[in-house]
């Protein structure tokens, strides 16, 4: 059967008893590891959180245990088995101090964790707003990174001309976009950081820097879309394309 990764622990329960018949010497273990791999879908987090208010909304594991048709026992390896899942983030780097200098190219290397933008105009919020949740959602579903604003596509450092209320509109609208992200996560895993730029008055090169995901599945956004890291670039998935980076992904966490 096919796993929904929005359903909640009681709605997996659900669903999987009724196709896997609990205590049936075959049917029942298949459940215990659709239930597992719900968990493996979910993520370690979400998995603990439901199992705990799981347990405290029938009253006790007792209680649960007759309500979802699993031994105390099961339960108990059940639980363990979620602690035993990896933490849903890692980082790649501490978010370092950099020397930019206007003008200047940069000691560091667009590659498959960094990624330079330029930006053009006089809104530096509006060109970040358009394109952010689509980087952080491609760094999250590969090996995480740092987008760099303000540094040419060559390494020279063209810097974002901000003043305080533009740092904080910025940041404002980077939360906002991570907010919309699905599966959500804490926004404070994504870190904002201006650094500034030596040689100017005011000038950044602003940081966005993303985690490691260690989630089976994708993120998304808000209009179901994802994005991935292909040789240092981000590419969209979209119909066949997508499924069959689902089907390797879900085959090299086998």
């Amino acid at each position: 059967m096919i796993i929904n990764k929005s359903w909640s622990l009681q709605c997996a329960f659900d669903a999987i008893n009724n196709a896997y018949y609990p205590g049936g010497l075959q049917s029942g273990p298949q459940r215990n590891r659709q239930i597992e791999t719900w968990g493996l879908l979910v993520g370690k987090s979400k998995a603990l959180s439901e199992l705990y208010s799981l347990i405290e909304s029938y009253g006790s594991t007792n209680k649960m245990s007759r309500a979802v048709r699993m031994s105390y026992k099961t339960i108990k390896n059940l639980r363990g088995f979620f602690e035993s899942l990896p933490d849903e983030f890692e980082k790649v780097e501490d978010v370092g101090d950099y020397n930019f200098i206007e003008g200047e190219t940069c000691s560091l290397e667009e590659d498959l964790t960094h990624e330079f933008k330029e930006v053009k105009g006089r809104n530096p919020a509006k060109s970040i707003q358009n394109l952010v949740d689509e980087y952080i959602i491609a760094f999250l579903n590969g090996s995480g990174g740092s987008i760099f604003w303000g540094i040419c596509d060559d390494g020279r450092v063209k810097s974002l001309m901000l003043t305080a209320a533009q740092k904080d509109e910025i940041n404002k609208i980077i939360n906002s976009k991570v907010n919309t992200l699905e599966p959500s996560i804490d926004p404070t895993k994504i870190k904002v950081v201006f650094h500034p730029v030596n040689q100017t008055e005011n000038g950044f090169v602003l940081e966005v820097n993303v985690p490691k995901s260690n989630s089976v599945g994708l993120f998304f956004n808000s209009s179901g879309d994802t994005w991935v890291r292909v040789n240092g670039c981000k590419q969209k998935l979209q119909g066949l394309a997508l499924q069959d980076y689902i089907v390797e992904r879900m085959q090299k966490n086998n």
